[in-house]
């Protein structure tokens, strides 16, 4: 054969082999570029869902803090409340020293009333015929009682 028969043979390889590799070059950047693009949209999914993540969580730190701040609120109207009930108590334990003292006092005056604060039968038969006393501690007049009535 004739060496310009082995040229065209060489140039012909040559152009085969160059074709080859450019479609296996072709084929692999559309691979390459199909990956790319998958990747992308895996890393937008990924960074959608942190995103969604993200305002959860702050939706939960909000609410958090919204009962926390409704905690605080309570405490404080506890605190009030409590504040109160002393001082209510206090008043109540007041009024009772100086209901005591009246009592006291009137049974120092009360000629009937001995020193042991026993009255004589003259001042119970007298306020037992003024008023009587029912099991609910309510003050019934017994002239009323008599009408039909009770006050």
């Amino acid at each position: 054969m004739d060496w310009w028969v082995w040229l065209i043979i060489a140039v012909v390889v040559v152009a085969i082999i160059a074709a080859i590799a450019a479609a296996a070059r072709k084929r692999s950047a559309a691979h390459r570029h199909e990956v790319e693009q998958r990747r992308r949209a895996e890393a937008a999914k990924i960074r959608e869902d942190a995103k969604a993540e993200e305002i959860a969580a702050q939706r939960r730190e909000a609410a958090a803090a919204s009962a926390r701040a409704d905690a605080q609120e309570a405490r404080l109207e506890a605190d009030r409340l409590e504040k109160t009930a002393h001082e209510h108590e206090h008043e109540a334990n007041r009024r009772a020293e100086a209901l005591d003292e009246a009592r006291a006092k009137a049974d120092r005056l009360d000629p009937d009333v001995d020193e042991h604060g026993r009255t004589s039968g003259a001042t119970e038969h007298r306020t037992t015929e003024v008023t009587e006393v029912t099991e609910h501690d309510r003050v019934i007049d017994p002239d009323a009682t008599d009408r039909g009535h009770k006050h």
